[in-house]
């Protein structure tokens, strides 16, 4: 009875250690960046604001937290990564926001975000940190309507 006891414990030390989290191991410094607005009242976005924050982990990730306020009520949003845009109408002095990069790394968290009742969101994802290569900035637009950009932040 006893050695059925003390295996039982042993066992459940053994699968609750199993189900332990290991926290990542962080390479570098977290960089905080604000969001700047994109679009004018009249679309929708009187007071839109928010940051992003990224840092890099020892297995080749970087973890990004994006927050963002004053966005559409229960409306569905997406995030990525851009590098800097290359065409005719850059310049040297264009912001990194509006050079119209391409995509790098794919979607931020994976998936769409639906902002709350009061226009709040969070949106965490894991990328690998050499899909990222070139990025210049962030940004945060509509899931439905992609050309409808209200928060971006140049990195």
């Amino acid at each position: 009875m006893k050695r059925t006891l003390f295996l039982a414990l042993v066992g459940s030390l053994v699968l609750a250690s199993c189900n332990r989290a290991k926290v990542p191991d962080v390479t570098g410094t977290a960089v905080t960046k604000p969001f700047a607005s994109q679009l004018e009242a009249a679309a929708g976005y009187p007071d839109d604001a928010g940051k992003a924050v990224y840092v890099d982990l020892t297995g080749g990730d970087r973890a990004t937290t994006l927050t963002a306020t004053g966005l559409k009520p229960n409306t569905a949003y997406i995030s990525h990564y851009h590098s800097r845009g290359t065409g005719a109408a850059v310049t040297a002095t264009t912001p990194d926001c509006a050079s119209s990069g391409s995509v790098v790394g794919g979607l931020i968290g994976g998936a769409a975000v639906t902002t709350d009742g009061t226009g709040a969101l969070t949106i965490k994802g894991l990328q690998p940190i050499s899909a990222l290569s070139g990025a210049a900035y962030i940004n945060i637009h509509e899931a439905l309507a992609p050309g409808v950009i209200p928060l971006c932040a140049d990195i």
